[in-house]
């Protein structure tokens, strides 16, 4: 049976997979969580390319956790992708990241951003964020339908 909702990782570093995985795993939520590692990878995962084209098991994500600071594409350029996509443009992406700069929150928001969220460094309250995150798009909101 598939999970019901599919959350979309945008995260280079491995301890914070780690750490979101654990968190879904913990909240006993029926999410399937999708990696990618760089932005680059994201672009293509959403937009079915690359290793992703034609693959069978793909998952439209219902909502997008991105990093700020990633490899190859960084995470405003993924944003800026993600919007100039009507098929992606509605779905919700939350900023889940190290930086606190007010420069990169404004431009994240002015981009599209739902949600800024600076990533805490203490694990307990990480795993608490994270849980409030799937409660409120997962549970909470009404999410924009399928197309």
């Amino acid at each position: 049976m598939k999970a019901l909702h599919a959350i979309l990782l945008v995260e280079d570093n491995p301890a914070d997979v780690k750490i979101t995985q654990r968190a879904l795993r913990d909240a006993a939520s029926p999410v399937e969580l999708l990696v990618v590692r760089d932005g680059q990878e994201a672009v293509e995962y959403l937009l079915r390319q690359g290793a992703y084209a034609g693959q069978p098991d793909w998952r439209r994500p219902d909502l997008i956790l991105l990093d700020l600071n990633l490899p190859r594409l960084n995470g405003l350029q993924v944003l800026e992708r993600i919007r100039a996509t009507p098929s992606l443009r509605a779905t919700p992406v939350v900023v889940l990241t190290t930086s606190r700069r007010q420069e990169d929150v404004q431009q994240m928001y002015a981009a599209g951003a739902n949600t800024y969220i600076e990533k805490p460094q203490d694990f307990n309250r990480f795993v608490q964020v994270l849980q409030t995150i799937e409660r409120y798009w997962l549970g909470t909101a009404l999410l924009p339908p399928m197309s």
